[in-house]
């Protein structure tokens, strides 16, 4: 398709461009880049058998309509292809994540994430005719290629479910590695579904052995292989770290020609932490023969000598139909990157294309001439002209519901090509808080090795930072200076942390704080296999009064003891009215002597490793420590009722009635 070699292509031009031409926010930057820009023409061959893989958006084999989710109103939309207007809004469950198209294009699954259920659409008459319950926090679909079944990932209970899409029953769950995201299912054209494979991504990476946390190679990305005829878990494809660490945040998985491929981006926890040595984009293939990492075909998209530009968050990479081409999107650049990958071992960069704000998936007409991109928070769809690389059209597909405060913090929390957030489009917020979430990592920081929280209910947990820092959301100012390197929200020169208050300083920094308040919804976790169990859990957290720290309705005793400003009489930087010693602090703290902030359990059992340097790699080993006195007196809790507390954790979610806070 776009090649370097002209291949029967009638037109090349090949210039250098500034990279501000292609997209003016990297202006900022005082060094120049520039970049290739390819334009030519020519006709594509389409691929025979297409694998599938999960995904927000894609393009009817039926009719062309193109159809995408719209997960912040509840709704999906379908486009005209040809004319490139709306044909209709289709209002289904909540948080609609993915969809897939059946191979014939008469239905439509949608799969939704907070209502856990899976809505069926005619898709002629744009009609819901099903909806069934799937479980909780749905991430993916993919369809065996009959479309006979559906495969679909459960994030929070670790398991793919099978689903036979004639019955609409789920024939069986197949147990994985924690975190299941994104999947893939292969199609080698001989009609049967029984020898292909699902090819399962899991979202965040896992501790090697051996390997120790805020190390840069202390853990390593994950792919889980399952037979299509025994739904059978039969391999693990490992992706080991490197000189920019390890692989993170395995939002999608894509296949073709025996080949796939894995957008990530990869972590270095460890000092030093500059700005181009936290965290690099990059995209892995793998040889799905051999069941291993190519490393000959790794696409290392933030080194400028072959990529030309750094870039933020990539969150998809699609294969053009001839496989020649991969179309990569960049979520926290507003970009998709075309690279040609004709010759595997030799990427080329073709160039840059503006896409809509925070872009979250790409689908490419059968014909390889147009691709579709969904620019989630544009709440659009860009169009996309592959054979010369530019836009076509935005085409809006839903209207806008959240507060406009909260919309614009989440613009900037999901930005990296705003230099007011970060200096240069290396990372966003979301590098390390996907979705509010967490990352799952351990850095090493100032204060020491920290564990990133997650977001979900950060309205109720201050103060925030383990060493409680900070006394208002709006206190993430400091971090956009300190880790992001950005220029900040708020002019002039900033107060001291902990004295005078942040919020109130611009309208831009009180919306960030807006969304991180109110925009991020927390995961629903998955109800226990053993009632009875998790009922004596519950009797168990109050008798082991687990609640002295961790009651009330934000699950933790964690609270601002006063008005923003006033909280640091001793000047120490640290809220010490919230700080508590569990015997945690670790030989490489700054800070910790005095304790640390409590934080909240909610999703706790989605939420490993813990304490505030990660050293408990799961629950069970907090609980086996002694934890909350480890030196000393311990817990007093047997085996079984730290399976049975356990057990009751692992439910902790929005929808579990609090436990008061002990006296």
């Amino acid at each position: 398709m776009h090649r370097l070699l002209l291949r029967g292509c009638a037109l090349l031009i090949l210039a250098l461009v500034p990279l501000t031409w292609l997209h003016p926010l990297f202006a900022a930057d005082h060094s120049s880049l520039y970049l290739p820009l390819i334009l030519h023409s020519g006709r594509v061959p389409v691929a025979a058998a297409q694998a599938h893989w999960s995904a927000p958006i894609a393009v009817s084999p039926r009719d062309g309509a193109v159809w995408v989710v719209n997960p912040d109103t509840d709704s999906v939309t379908v486009l005209d292809a040809e004319a490139l207007v709306p044909l209709a809004e289709v209002p289904v469950g909540q948080e609609p994540w993915a969809l897939a198209i059946a191979p014939d294009g008469r239905r439509v699954y949608v799969l939704n994430r907070a209502s856990g259920n899976l809505t069926i659409i005619d898709a002629a008459t744009h009609q819901v005719t099903t909806t069934i319950a799937i479980g909780s926090e749905p991430g993916g679909i993919a369809l065996s290629p009959s479309g006979r079944t559906a495969y679909i990932t459960l994030t929070t209970a670790d398991d793919v479910v099978v689903l036979d899409t004639e019955r609409l029953t789920s024939t069986t769950r197949v147990a994985v590695a924690p975190r299941p995201y994104a999947l893939a299912v292969s199609n080698d054209g001989d009609r049967s579904d029984r020898d292909e494979h699902v090819y399962v991504t899991h979202l965040l990476a896992i501790p090697r052995p051996g390997g120790a946390e805020a190390t840069d190679d202390g853990r390593a990305g994950q792919v889980s292989v399952i037979t299509a005829d025994t739904s059978q878990h039969v391999q693990t494809i490992m992706l080991p770290p490197d000189a920019h660490g390890f692989p993170n945040l395995l939002t999608s998985i894509t296949l073709a020609n025996g080949r796939a491929w894995v957008p990530q981006t990869r972590a270095a926890p460890a000092l030093p932490n500059r700005l181009t040595t936290t965290v690099f984009a990059a995209v892995s293939t793998l040889d799905l023969v051999a069941g291993m990492e190519d490393r000959a075909a790794y696409l290392p998209l933030n080194d400028q000598k072959i990529f030309g530009s750094p870039v933020n968050q990539p969150i998809a990479a699609i294969p053009a139909p001839d496989g020649d081409t991969l179309y990569v999107v960049l979520a926290g650049s507003n970009l998709v990157e075309a690279v040609d990958i004709s010759d595997p071992h030799h990427p080329q960069l073709i160039g840059f294309v503006a896409a809509g704000q925070n872009p979250r998936g790409m689908a490419i007409s059968a014909d390889g001439q147009r691709g579709f991109v969904m620019s989630y928070l544009s709440r659009a769809v860009t169009v996309l002209d592959l054979t010369s690389v530019t836009v076509v059209d935005e085409v809006p597909v839903t209207g806008e519901t959240l507060p406009p405060d909260v919309v614009q913090g989440k613009l900037l929390f999901n930005s990296g090509t705003n230099t007011r957030m970060a200096r240069l489009p290396w990372v966003s917020c979301a590098s390390c808080h996907p979705d509010g979430g967490t990352d799952g990592l351990t850095w090493m920081e100032p204060d020491g090795p920290r564990q990133t929280p997650h977001l979900w209910n950060s309205g109720q947990t201050g103060p925030w930072h383990w060493s409680a820092t900070f006394d208002e959301l709006q206190d993430v100012e400091d971090t956009i200076h300190q880790l992001q390197f950005g220029l900040g929200l708020a002019p002039g020169r900033d107060p001291l942390l902990l004295g005078a208050p942040n919020a109130g300083r611009t309208a831009d920094l009180d919306a960030l704080a807006a969304f991180m308040r109110h925009g991020t919804r927390a995961p629903t976790m998955p109800h226990p296999a053993d009632e009875t169990l998790a009922t004596e859990g519950r009797r168990l957290f109050t008798a082991a009064r687990c609640n002295t720290c961790h009651g009330g309705s934000a699950w933790t005793s964690s609270r601002l003891p006063g008005a923003a400003g006033t909280l640091d009489p001793d000047g120490n930087g640290m809220i010490d009215a919230a700080l508590h010693d569990v015997g945690t602090l670790n030989a490489q703290d700054i800070r910790g002597a005095t304790g640390f902030d409590v934080p909240t359990l909610l999703n706790v059992g989605y939420t490993a490793p813990y304490l505030h340097d990660g050293s408990a790699p799961t629950l069970e080993a907090l609980l086996d420590s002694g934890h909350p006195d480890p030196n000393n007196a311990g817990n007093g809790l047997t085996d079984a009722e730290i399976a049975a507390l356990i057990t009751f954790l692992r439910t902790i979610d929005t929808d579990t009635p609090p436990i008061d806070t002990a006296p």
